[in-house]
């Protein structure tokens, strides 16, 4: 149940609240991506009682605020993919080079830091562009597997675990998932971060299979394989909104 939009004040800044009750026994704040601030409470608690935490928890939650703020950047402008672009792999830059050719099906070569697209040159300018999308979202995604599951391979073995599956998927938010039965999901997005930002995120699902939870065990668990992880999540945190394909 979601009460009415109410305003925190901080000095000169008016923050807007929503209260959601739930059958949580504590109230809870969270500041969404889009900057707004949800707080959770319990359906039996006093309203009053849910503003006075929300008060004491005011400069948490500016500090939250302008954490958002911080990653909330100007949308690039969308890139053609045309010969001469660039493309990210590994937070390296690659150029991208079209060849039109008589032959229907699209085909993909990476070589000499070079990611050649062979399209049909009969197709309207439109067509070809999502032609040219689609072949490179695919290579994005093979590599991902590969590069992924290498990460894997050299993690794995000081923890004397094995995921029961990799898949790579098309996930705008997450950068990875571990399920209940020990499949491991990869956003493809996450081999244009650094090597060592990609091994976070391995190193994070890895430790999910054996620990599920977010606890203070978990945490240390992902320290003993990564001393500096701190670094790499909050470089993901600031970056990763620009690891895309501008198209």
């Amino acid at each position: 149940m979601v009460e009415d939009t109410n305003i925190l004040i901080f000095g000169d800044l008016e923050i807007p609240y929503s209260i959601t009750r739930t059958k949580r026994k504590t109230v809870g704040i969270v500041v969404e991506p889009d900057g707004f601030v949800n707080v959770k409470a319990p359906l039996d608690l006093e309203t009053q009682k849910i503003h006075d935490a929300v008060n004491k928890k005011k400069n948490w939650i500016v500090n939250n605020l302008k954490k958002v703020q911080e990653i909330v950047k100007p949308i690039p402008l969308k890139q053609e993919l045309v010969s001469g672009e660039k493309i990210l792999l590994k937070n390296n830059l690659y150029r991208l080079k079209i060849t039109p050719t008589p032959k229907k099906k699209t085909n993909v070569i990476f070589a000499f830091r070079m990611l050649n697209v062979f399209v049909n040159e009969h197709l309207e300018k439109e067509e070809k562009q999502e032609e040219i999308k689609k072949a490179i979202n695919k290579w994005y995604k093979e590599r991902a597997l590969s590069i992924i599951s290498e990460r894997i391979e050299k993690y794995e073995k000081y923890l004397e675990i094995k995921p029961k599956e990799i898949k790579i998927r098309d996930q705008k938010i997450r950068w990875g998932t571990c399920t209940p039965e020990g499949t491991l999901i990869f956003n493809w997005r996450i081999i244009m971060a650094p090597v060592s930002a990609i091994d976070y995120v391995v190193v994070h699902e890895l430790c999910h299979i054996q620990d599920p939870t977010h606890s203070s065990k978990f945490w240390t668990l992902v320290e003993s394989l990564l001393p500096n992880y701190k670094k790499w999540k909050e470089w993901l945190r600031i970056n990763g909104p620009s690891l895309d394909l501008r198209v």
